[in-house]
């Protein structure tokens, strides 16, 4: 016989085999011995849990002839017929291939058959959800009542995909992630049986990849026996490292002390010295938001509590406390933010590198520069709120006491007046335009012209907009569209404080007749007369007082 994967070679034959699954094995245990076998069942949980070999251990443990605590005695005729996987009474259904009407019509027809050497027949539904609504439909009177020596057990990864006519019809058992340390023991056991030198640090890392599946780290450990077996050193943790493509956790200690040391370049070598090795972008970002959560982690809790949070000994708990008491809780968090979401950049990036870079500069910024960036929204949101008239004076929000002198009421009462649009070149209309683009991009269509525009002019709150001559004609054609021109001109407002206009022409036709430009001029100043008007019927002309600065 050939090789054998690990997983299936110690898959769970008895209960007692199973590890993580407590709660559930321990009811299903209870049903075996005082016999009450529920007609259905829905078995639940992420993959690799053990669903499935749940279903199968249970199976042949409702039809023993001479239960064990539950577990099938695997010696009588009944459980050595049905471990050879050729009865009839336990039939496996894949719903992902077989998830029509037709074949659940088939099944329907197949239960009326008693079983042939056990007391049930039980089908294993695997991927449930997988089927379609009317093979849905089909299932639903035979799951309600199906004949009594037929038992279903419904395995899925998605519940929330099942028809609320099938879930009320069936016991649930929801299948947890499985602790590390569990599977590390678990891993111990096979590789002491296999004679397999494998060190600790090895075979947690393994079950820290596998995230809770059982499956996973089988899987994974029988790819890094086949490159142990190459290189003749047992099973190490730079084995397990390499074949993962991740870094290890002195290169990460290293990788965060550059960020919270603000050493941008020292960083970026790190990263470059990674992809030289042929490391994955994707797997270093998640091993580095993995850490940043450890170091959030130990900062909040203390050495005592990270240790189990983190599932790491004492001296690994005490270096990340170490570390991350080098900075603050907020930049940590900060830190955290920006590597998840460029992990999620990464997803549609053609170049994930870039996303990875981008991050780690910006984790390297002072804290003063983001202080100062998070000023200058508020300061752009304040006056987006001045030019539409709806902020008025702190003391406006409660209403005025009786005995106030009217002029204090009519002082608190009044707005703040909307900023005037400055005579000659904006100082800043670069900035201004950039800002515009960026609010643009809610709005996919506009976003997709105004983004191969260039700024030509930005006079007397007109930015006039150029585009080539070859290309730039149906982008300036649907940009002096009324609705269009009046949205990008909007856009521009909100980032320059006052009212503005925007103009779209073609390179090189850029001159202006006198004409255009007073027109230009006279729609800005009928634009902020609006806004003026606005804050007059709100608030009445006889409490706004109107200032040029």
């Amino acid at each position: 016989m050939g090789y054998q994967a690990l997983y299936r070679r110690y898959r769970p034959a008895r209960f007692e085999d199973f590890v993580g699954q407590e709660a559930v094995i321990k009811t299903l245990r209870s049903q075996v011995m005082s016999g009450r076998i529920a007609h259905a069942y829905l078995f639940c949980g992420t993959r690799g849990t053990g669903k499935t070999s749940t279903a199968k251990v249970f199976a042949r443990a409702v039809n023993c002839e001479h239960p064990e605590n539950g577990d099938p005695c695997g010696e009588c005729a009944t459980c050595r017929a049905l471990s050879e996987e050729s009865s009839l009474d336990i039939l496996e259904i894949d719903a992902a291939s077989n998830n029509g009407v037709d074949e659940i019509r088939d099944l329907r027809e197949k239960v009326k058959y008693p079983p042939q050497v056990g007391r049930y027949r039980v089908y294993i539904i695997d991927e449930v959800h997988m089927l379609s609504a009317g093979a849905f439909n089909a299932l639903l009177k035979t799951l309600e009542e199906p004949p009594a020596y037929v038992v279903f057990i419904l395995a899925t990864t998605e519940p929330q995909k099942l028809p609320a006519t099938i879930l009320s019809r069936c016991q649930r058992f929801d299948f947890h992630r499985i602790p590390m340390n569990q599977i590390i023991a678990r891993m111990r056991v096979a590789v002491e049986q296999e004679g397999i030198a494998a060190e600790d640090a090895a075979l947690a890392r393994i079950a820290r990849a596998a995230e809770g599946g059982m499956r996973d780290a089988w899987s994974i450990m029988d790819m890094c026996l086949g490159y142990a077996q190459e290189d003749g050193a047992g099973l190490t943790e730079a084995l397990v490292l390499r074949v993962l493509g991740a870094a290890d956790r002195g290169f990460l200690f290293d990788f965060a002390d550059r960020l919270i040391g603000a050493d941008a370049a020292g960083a970026l070598e790190m990263i470059d010295g990674m992809m030289r090795m042929g490391r994955e972008v994707q797997v270093f970002v998640r091993d580095v938001s993995a850490h940043l959560r450890a170091l959030m982690l130990a900062d909040v809790c203390g050495e005592e509590h990270a240790a189990d949070l983190l599932d790491v000994t004492q001296e690994d708990a005490a270096a990340y406390v170490a570390q991350a008491r080098r900075t603050s809780h907020t930049r940590l968090m900060r830190m955290l933010d920006l590597f998840l979401a460029s992990e999620t950049d990464m997803k549609w990036a053609s170049q994930p590198r870039f996303a990875l870079e981008t991050a780690a500069i910006r984790a390297c910024e002072p804290e003063e520069s983001l202080q100062l960036e998070a000023l200058v929204a508020r300061v752009d949101e304040l006056e987006r709120k001045l030019r539409e008239g709806v902020v008025v004076a702190q003391q406006a929000a409660a209403p005025a006491s009786k005995n106030a002198a009217p002029a204090a009421q009519a002082a608190a009462a009044a707005p703040v007046p909307a900023k005037e649009t400055p005579k000659g070149p904006a100082p800043d209309a670069e900035r201004i335009w950039q800002e515009a683009v960026k609010k643009l991009k809610q709005k996919p269509q506009l976003f997709g012209m105004v983004r191969f525009g260039r700024l030509a002019s930005a006079e007397n709150g007109v930015f006039t907009v150029v585009y080539e001559k070859a290309t730039g004609g149906a982008y300036v054609k649907m940009l002096s569209m009324d609705d269009k021109n009046a949205q990008v001109a909007q856009a521009l407002s909100e980032a320059a404080g006052y009212p503005c206009v925007f103009r779209a022409a073609i390179e090189g036709t850029v001159a202006e007749s006198d004409k255009a430009v007073l027109a230009a001029q006279e729609a800005a100043k009928k634009q902020a007369q609006e806004n003026l008007n606005r804050v007059f019927d709100a608030f009445g002309r006889e409490n706004v007082r109107v200032t040029d600065d």
